[in-house]
């Protein structure tokens, strides 16, 4: 069967799973309001990335479908594909495993960034925020693309772009430099940290705090904690679907 020009026959996959993987792909394409579009992308995600731990054979053909829906012109969730693939390219292992299914499924999320280099200029704020977090995660070059995200964060002037742009500059700067010398020496951690837009605090702590950096400036999950109730009063986020 094809769907969204992917052959599923070609696949190892449980035609059980295949099925549910194709229902949800269709539901997320269809959905006619923003509820279901999430509630699609949720499903999608606990069937091609099991809770972002692990990924699976299925999760090759679905990423294929999602970068053909990514194509559309008038595909109406492009955000939620984005933060999908974000999700999976962001797996453990998935970016710099050996292993032939990672290997596989990297090659076809960042098969994605091209789509995604367009968006990040969309008139839609929900739709280019998600493509700057999506090439923080799959950037092949993180100290190059570290400056850039940096320069951006510091010319943008929307404080929910402004967030995204430092959390893919902290996804660069982390890939660049797994011993963390990097950010330290640029200062970008303590930078962001006490940044006085809340909403950069709060998704720059959520993601050092979620590996295990331990912050010299004092608690990260205290900082995120703080931050969290500025944010939602602000309503200073995007919709996201999980």
């Amino acid at each position: 069967m094809d769907a969204f020009g992917v052959e599923w026959g070609s696949f190892e996959v449980d035609p059980e799973v295949a099925r549910r993987v194709q229902v949800g792909l269709d539901e997320l394409f269809r959905a006619d309001g923003e509820d279901e579009a999430i509630d699609a992308a949720h499903a999608l995600h606990e069937l091609v990335c099991y809770a972002a731990v692990t990924v699976e054979e299925e999760t090759v053909p679905a990423v294929r479908a999602l970068r053909g829906m990514l194509g559309l012109p008038d595909f109406r969730w492009k955000q939620f594909a984005l933060q999908l693939l974000d999700t999976i390219i962001s797996v453990e292992g998935v970016f710099d495993s050996a292993g032939p299914l990672k290997a596989r499924v990297r090659a076809e999320v960042l098969r994605a960034v091209p789509l995604a280099e367009k968006e990040q200029n969309s008139a839609s704020r929900d739709v280019r925020g998600a493509a700057i977090v999506f090439l923080g995660s799959a950037s092949e070059t993180p100290a190059a693309d570290f400056q850039r995200f940096r320069s951006a964060f510091e010319r943008e002037s929307d404080p929910v772009i402004q967030a995204d742009f430092a959390l893919a500059a902290t996804a660069c700067v982390w890939e660049a430099d797994r011993t963390v010398e990097h950010a330290n020496a640029a200062g970008w951690f303590e930078e962001a940290l006490e940044h006085s837009n809340p909403a950069v605090r709060f998704r720059v702590g959520q993601f050092l705090a979620g590996r295990g950096f331990r912050w010299s400036g004092g608690d990260l999950d205290g900082l995120v904690a703080a931050a969290m109730p500025v944010v939602l009063e602000r309503r200073l986020f995007r919709q996201e679907y999980l």
